[in-house]
């Protein structure tokens, strides 16, 4: 895996906290950033993928790829937010599909 310099400014809170990762985990700043940031775009993912499949605009599958879940995963991160599932035939067609194109992979 390739790595980039990203360079940014934070509030002095978001520093405290950064602080707080280095001492519980006995890591450098770069590496508790790096694992803020990953946490963060992981989270990030998730509540994506939750809002698209809530307005319906992706199949539970869809979200679980997006979210980089399994599709019980996501089916249990949608219980858990108390969003209904929404199953159509279509639906089922596109995980089947997608679950064959995966174990081709």
């Amino acid at each position: 895996m390739g790595q980039k310099t990203v360079a940014t400014r934070i509030a002095k809170s978001l520093e405290a906290e950064v602080r707080d990762v280095m001492r519980a985990e006995g890591v450098d700043k770069s590496t508790a950033v790096r694992k803020l940031l990953e946490i963060g775009a992981s989270e990030w993912r998730r509540k994506r993928a939750l809002e698209l499949y809530r307005e319906k605009k992706v199949s539970l599958w869809g979200a679980a790829s997006i979210a980089g879940l399994t599709l019980r995963e996501m089916l249990d991160v949608a219980k858990r937010e108390g969003v209904p599932a929404h199953v159509s035939v279509e639906d089922i067609e596109e995980d089947m599909r997608a679950a064959r194109e995966a174990e081709r992979e």
